[in-house]
């Protein structure tokens, strides 16, 4: 089928010397793979590339990979855009806002880096969500790292970067073994909410579990559990974590009243995509723990039904009309 509509997924770095695009993140790779066939059924073409190879006074990307009739090809013919999905790492957003907010001028950024500038930093996501999330505290320096600590009620504290995802780069232990760590500034110190029995209703007794929920454009597409490892507190996929998809009727009311709001306050943003992930305290109580505005599509690929990939993607490219 003709392409009738280009969209670029967009990331940081380059990866044009590999064999294949995501060579060491096979899951995600495949999970492109699929969108690339779905777009072609739909008459849009998805192609993948680095920001740096875009030419912003042309408008075009000089070269970008495309999965096409079963492989990965090197497009060396320039691909006019008809929108940028952003993929690049949020510790980027700073340093690219004001390229991305020029470069918008010329082609549709989704998401809007206004959009990932504002909800990507966990940061400012306390400062949005405070009221959901966890007790946190920033510390700029080994002081105020080790007075956070000490105000931190749980007998666990979580230490996290600004940026990141996957669980990388966070660490969850004893208060007595945490201070004693060399932090790097700036840094989050969160209460441990500890959370026994995952999603109620849902996941087994015992199970340190969580409840990811995933919207597009405001609309919840799918939720699904990260179920931890034995022995671990992660519940990340990239941590060792398993997943299972979570029918809508089986998100506890209390949780998808607690999602709306949040919605409520990311609808300023007319369209964009990102999850919530949520664990319940030991008295049922949702507590947000972060969000993300770029969730990856590996795990909707691995446990998602067809109606739910087919789903998620028609409502993605909706953002083309």
């Amino acid at each position: 089928m003709k392409e009738a509509k280009k969209i670029i997924v967009v990331y940081y770095g380059s990866d044009w010397k590999r064999k294949v695009p995501l060579g060491d993140a096979v899951s995600t790779r495949v999970s492109f793979e699929d969108w690339h066939e779905r777009g072609l059924e739909c008459g849009v073409g998805l192609y993948r590339a680095s920001i740096g190879w875009y030419d912003a006074k042309k408008n075009v990307f000089t070269k970008s990979w495309a999965y096409r009739n079963k492989r990965w090809l090197k497009i060396t013919k320039p691909v006019k855009p008809d929108l940028i999905f952003d993929k690049i790492m949020g510790k980027r957003d700073y340093a690219l806002y004001d390229y991305k907010m020029e470069t918008s001028k010329k082609v549709k950024w989704f998401n809007s880096p206004l959009f990932r500038t504002i909800a990507d930093n966990k940061l400012n996501q306390y400062l949005l969500f405070k009221e959901f999330m966890p007790t946190t505290y920033l510390a700029t320096s080994q002081k105020e790292y080790s007075e956070s600590i000490k105000k931190i009620k749980s007998k666990k504290a979580v230490i996290k970067p600004f940026y990141g995802s996957g669980g990388f780069g966070i660490v969850i232990d004893e208060k007595k073994n945490v201070i004693k760590l060399k932090a790097t500034f700036p840094v989050l110190v969160q209460e441990f909410v500890k959370s026994n029995y995952g999603i109620p209703g849902f996941s087994k007794n015992m199970e340190i579990a969580d409840l990811r929920m995933v919207y597009m454009n405001h609309k919840l597409i799918y939720a699904l559990s990260r179920i931890a490892k034995k022995g671990s507190l992660f519940t990340n996929f990239h941590q060792g974590a398993t997943a299972v998809l979570v029918p809508e009727v089986k998100i506890p009311k209390i949780a998808k009243d607690t999602a709306r709001k949040i919605v409520e306050k990311l609808s300023i943003f007319p369209e964009a995509n990102y999850s919530l992930d949520f664990v319940f305290d030991n008295s049922g109580k949702p507590v947000l723990m972060e969000m993300n505005t770029t969730p990856g599509f590996d795990l909707l690929h691995i446990v998602g039904d067809e109606r739910i990939k087919d789903k998620n993607f028609k409502e993605f490219i909706s953002v083309l009309n």
